[in-house]
């Protein structure tokens, strides 16, 4: 049904005066579908169907509670873990902020539709929480009934429910929209992404918003899980490499000295890197500059670098959209490879801290917050004493508290690393 019509007062009121029909289910006394699709006709079917689960499993409307899985000191261990953290910053630009500004709550949910993360105005979340929609709550169809984030994983498709198309009466005053996300190795569903809102939450534009955050989020997650086709994807370098993590920018090129590269070109090229399909001199300017910048400056600074490369052998950049010609390893590459192959000592030997930590151009940001969260938790769901204590070693992050944490917890009492974790903690005030 066109998501105009889910709104319309005559499909409305059918809605509603079949939903007061909805009889609670006797204990003991089997469910009769027909009563669903008699006296309820005018609903959406997949609405009905989704009704009739519900009663079999909370036998009344008025049956559906909310039910906290995660409270707050859970919640927190969970979202590191969920696959979702490591591209916050590409679901917060692709959905939280637009929803948000839009005066719609945004929210991130794992695989059994239990919500971790909802962002949006606090007024609109004051309201919502009356509803039970908050960080940590379930909202799979099996404890709420029909909702779009329930639903969403019910039937692995985009879903749309308007008002009261929800099972649960406190919820009629709210409309929203929720698409599944898969993993990008395995095909299988790791969460939903949903807006919830007023009328608006299922407006014609928010499922395509929904669905291209979900493939860009798919896209993203591949790259960080799966080594580039066509790269080698061993631990030695094989002809030119540019390394970004920690300090000191530079391309090693055989043959020939290191090319020492500016903060900005080393930032372009990064980028050229991580986009080998290219990218056009606006979207050039929108991922270097957090303001200002245009197409002559990228224009101009391209120039620049072409010259500072010249002679590295097969290596360009083309134009119309900027790309790189050649093979390029980098250490951040070799970084992300070892980490899908669960070689976190690999991961370690390349990874020297974050990536160009002195800029502050957007798209860098991006992908820097995006490696330091999947080596990081990584690092605390696999990794041995030895390892998170080589990572606390990096100057970036020795003051990680709860790294330090993990050593101690790991490590053997006579471990030299042990004691020195607890001077470290006590000099940090803990």
């Amino acid at each position: 049904m066109d998501s105009t019509l889910l709104l319309e007062d005559a499909y409305q009121r059918t809605v509603r005066r079949a939903h007061e029909r909805l009889e609670p289910l006797i204990p003991g006394r089997p469910s009769d579908e027909s009563r669903l699709h008699g006296h309820l006709r005018g609903v959406r079917t997949s609405v009905l169907e989704s009704w009739h689960r519900s009663l079999d499993r909370l036998r009344d409307p008025a049956g559906a509670r909310v039910h906290v899985a995660y409270e707050a000191d859970q919640l927190t261990e969970v979202r590191r873990r969920h696959p979702f953290h490591a591209i916050m910053p590409l679901l917060r630009s692709h959905l939280l902020e637009p929803a948000k500004d839009s005066g719609l709550l945004a929210a991130l949910g794992d695989e059994q539709g239990r919500l971790l993360w909802i962002e949006g105005e606090r007024s609109v979340r004051n309201r919502a929480e009356t509803m039970g929609f908050v960080p940590g709550a379930d909202w799979s169809e099996e404890v709420m009934g029909t909702s779009a984030p329930g639903l969403a994983l019910q039937s692995g498709t985009a879903v749309q429910i308007s008002r009261a198309e929800h099972f649960a009466p406190d919820v009629h005053s709210w409309s929203c929209s929720a698409v599944p996300v898969t993993h990008p190795l395995t095909g299988q569903v790791i969460g939903i992404i949903d807006v919830t809102g007023g009328d608006d939450a299922v407006s014609s534009i928010v499922l395509p918003l929904l669905s291209s955050t979900a493939k860009a989020a798919a896209a993203r997650l591949s790259e960080l899980y799966t080594p580039q086709q066509g790269r080698d994807t061993g631990t030695e370098a094989a002809g030119t490499e540019l390394t970004v993590l920690g300090a000191g920018p530079a391309l090693h090129s055989p043959g020939r000295a290191e090319v020492a590269l500016t903060r900005r070109h080393a930032e372009i090229l990064l980028l050229l890197h991580r986009f080998p399909d290219g990218i056009s001199g606006s979207g050039l300017v929108e991922r270097l500059w957090p303001v200002g910048g245009s197409e002559v400056t990228v224009r101009a600074e391209i120039t620049r670098l072409r010259r500072a490369i010249d002679g590295v052998e097969h290596l360009s950049i083309e134009a119309r959209p900027y790309r790189l010609r050649g093979q390029l390893g980098s250490d951040l590459e070799r970084t992300l490879q070892a980490l899908s192959r669960g070689d976190i000592d690999t991961a370690l030997e390349f990874y020297r801290g974050s990536v160009l930590p002195d800029s502050d151009a957007p798209g860098v940001r991006e992908i820097g917050a995006e490696v330091d969260a999947l080596m990081r938790e990584t690092l605390l769901q696999d990794g041995t004493w030895q390892q998170l204590w080589r990572y606390s070693e990096l100057p970036d992050f020795r003051e990680d508290n709860e790294i330090l944490m993990a050593v101690l917890r790991l490590a053997p009492p006579d471990a030299a690393e042990r004691n020195s974790a607890v001077v470290r903690l006590e000099s940090l005030g803990h």
